[in-house]
């Protein structure tokens, strides 16, 4: 072996006379490309590109409920409350204020014909409450100007400044205190019960499309328009463009609407001849018929017109 090495050694010096060579070939021949290739002159200049900017960061969302919680989810119109620290942030001078006169908003029913909407409000001083449609008279307050889903606008009479009812109750004052006498003698009662008593009493059912009504319960249901309410779900009814009449929904069997006869689906149309085809002309029926003996109520059921008759004794 030793020999072998001996023999050929020569040929390591020739390998590494040749390596060095190569390298030394490529060291001139980037020498000369520093050298001779430059920049060209006509080439457009390349402007070194800017670090970009760093984003700022995105702020987090807060996980709080508080502006859920503060925000009125069943009026889409109202601007949500803002905390009390916030003095700053001004006002906007169009806002209607909330009334100081002790009106309570108890329900609204919104049509997409503004004079069909109407609220049923009551005034928790006198105890006394009814429906009223736009343009209609709030007695001891001023004239209905529009009803919303949630609140009411009315002009006031005495200042002569729109204010509104709301129907959270926001702002609303309380109801002054009853006497000690009258607070002693108060004590708790079911109206619910007694009413169905009353209609149970006072409905009989003298042939398929005929009743008689005791005068005592028409007068106690006309002083408690939310006991009425609460019997059925009434809605303006329109056919063809034209409205016919009002629809009735939802009637519970225990009401007076399924005492005397109407069932779900009803258009009552007419009542002793005077039609139904607007709020207006529904109140002028009220007014005319309400101490009538007799009543003729013109109703379409399954697109079939009926009639349906009451004595009131």
């Amino acid at each position: 072996m030793q020999d072998l090495v001996k023999k050929y050694f020569w040929l390591v010096g020739i390998i590494v006379v040749m390596g060095s060579a190569g390298l030394a070939a490529k060291g001139v021949s980037h020498i000369l490309e520093g050298a001779l290739l430059t920049d060209s002159a006509e080439m457009p200049e390349v402007e070194p590109l800017e670090p970009a900017q760093r984003q700022p960061a995105r702020e987090r969302r807060s996980k709080s409920g508080t502006v859920v919680a503060t925000r009125n989810m069943f009026c889409s119109d109202c601007a949500p409350e803002v905390p009390a620290d916030q003095t700053e942030t001004p006002v906007d001078p169009n806002a209607v204020p909330i009334t100081s006169l002790p009106l309570e908003l108890l329900a609204t029913n919104v049509s997409r014909e503004a004079k069909q909407s109407f609220a049923t409000i009551r005034n928790t001083a006198t105890a006394s409450q009814g429906a009223y449609w736009a343009e209609h008279e709030i007695p001891g307050a001023g004239k209905v100007e529009r009803i919303s889903g949630g609140f009411v606008d009315f002009r006031n009479t005495s200042t002569n400044r729109l204010e509104r009812i709301s129907l959270l109750n926001v702002a609303q004052p309380a109801a002054p205190p009853p006497p000690v006498e009258t607070a002693v003698a108060e004590r708790p009662t079911e109206p619910t019960d007694e009413l169905t008593a009353m209609i149970d009493e006072g409905i009989k059912k003298v042939s398929e499309d005929s009743y008689e009504v005791q005068r005592g319960l028409v007068n106690s249901l006309l002083s408690n328009p939310m006991a009425m309410a609460r019997g059925a779900r009434v809605v303006p009814s329109v056919k063809d463009g034209v409205p016919n009449g009002f629809k009735l929904y939802a009637i519970r069997p225990s009401s007076v609407y399924g005492k005397i006869g109407l069932r779900n689906g009803d258009t009552i149309t007419a009542v002793n001849g005077f039609d139904l085809s607007s709020p207006d002309k529904a109140l002028e029926v009220y007014t005319k018929v309400r101490e009538a003996s007799n009543l003729s109520v013109s109703v379409l059921r399954r697109g079939k017109p009926m009639t349906l008759n009451y004595t009131i004794r």
